[in-house]
């Protein structure tokens, strides 16, 4: 094999956001042109989201028995079709319907390449801290060089071209999984029909609590602060794509760095530090004196998510039995949907009945209750 199996893992990482990068921050501003409301907008997300969280779970457990790579590939072919779709000028309710299937698709094909990246890492002897900050860095690159190219692409040809670039990207992260091998690491015993309450208690539990409320918060930035730089300050689709090239380069460095210190201090310490940089984060998406001061604190994004997200995925590799790390994985990315669910609705309706100024206002004081528990698994874990 030419490229090693962690390339390869990092290559497929890229591509795959590189996807979402060019796509995803224009997802608010199609359905708007489709002529959807903010709050029809919140409940379509919250649709899609509920969606990905009804197949996330079982198709985590089916994942631990007929191999993670089938699945990751399967899917991530749909998520490439939905692409596809939303590059064509479709009536409402088909646009929302191609939504649902890509984040669903898109969603689980995440959520498997995670526990399927922890597997491999496990077989090189790589740690898993370091280890998936590196695979996670080739996917915020990949995303900060989509944010980019989606914004010329917007500006230049027009929404359609961006969601077919991305439909093509996706496509092409195949190739990489195609010389991956199938890392089938439980036997015939393995305990994959083990009930879901086995990993709905204790600190598995709590970690995924603290999950769906970080997700719910997060809600309100990646589904309405494109419409709140783009209503609010007139912001061109190149300066909407700067905001989200200036999380993902924020990320980059972070994913590594925390994921590497939480090998050494301990994955909940790096947990409260990341969920404590929450409200100040949402608190001056509103309060910043301009337009260059509010993209630029997204920077925080480096903790809330960045940061988050590693050590959270290296947390939850270590809380379960390796037999039912699909499984727990595919609750994990329940967790993002359920708090998509919850928070896509409710900041829509919020933003409807208030401002968009208002809404980060709302969404930073609800933001202290995940950094709340997170004390709870510091202390436990102590």
């Amino acid at each position: 094999m030419l490229l090693s199996p962690i390339k390869l893992l990092v290559i497929r990482n890229s591509l795959f956001f590189l996807a979402a990068g060019i796509s995803f921050p224009y997802l608010p501003i199609l359905l708007e042109g489709a002529g959807l409301t903010p709050s029809q907008i919140g409940l379509a997300f919250t649709v899609s989201n509920l969606a990905s969280a009804t197949f996330s779970y079982y198709v985590g457990r089916l994942s631990d028995r007929v191999g993670r790579l089938k699945i990751v590939i399967s899917t991530t072919i749909l998520a490439s079709l939905s692409y596809m779709l939303l590059s064509t000028r479709l009536e409402p309710v088909t646009t929302v319907l191609s939504l649902v299937l890509l984040i669903t698709s898109g969603g689980v094909a995440g959520t498997t390449f995670m526990a399927y990246s922890i597997d491999i890492l496990e077989r090189e002897g790589v740690s898993h801290g370091a280890g998936f900050g590196r695979v996670s860095v080739g996917g915020n690159s990949g995303w900060l060089a989509g944010t980019l190219v989606g914004g010329v692409l917007v500006e230049s040809l027009g929404l359609s071209s961006a969601f077919m670039l991305a439909s093509l990207s996706a496509g092409a992260s195949i190739l990489a999984c195609v010389w991956l091998g199938e890392v089938r690491r439980i036997n015939a015993n393995g305990n994959t029909n083990a009930p879901i309450r086995v990993l709905l208690r204790g600190q598995p539990a709590l970690l995924l609590l603290i999950v769906i409320l970080v997700m719910l918060v997060d809600t309100s930035i990646m589904n309405f602060l494109p419409l709140h730089l783009s209503n609010s300050y007139g912001a061109a689709p190149l300066i909407i794509s700067g905001a989200f090239a200036v999380m993902a380069m924020s990320d980059i460095p972070a994913m590594f760095y925390l994921g590497k210190l939480s090998d050494r201090v301990g994955r909940g310490v790096i947990l409260l530090l990341c969920l404590a940089l929450w409200p100040p984060r949402l608190a001056l998406i509103t309060l910043s004196p301009s337009l260059e001061i509010l993209i630029l604190t997204q920077v925080l994004s480096s903790f809330t998510f960045g940061g988050f997200f590693v050590v959270s995925i290296a947390y939850a590799s270590e809380l379960v039995p390796e037999e039912l790390r699909g499984a727990y994985m595919g609750l994990y990315n329940a967790t993002f949907s359920i708090g998509g669910i919850i928070g896509g609705y409710l900041w829509g309706s919020v933003a409807e009945a208030t401002t968009y100024g208002d809404m980060f206002l709302h969404a930073a004081l609800f933001s202290v209750i995940p950094a709340a528990l997170a004390v709870l698994t510091v202390r436990r874990r102590a």
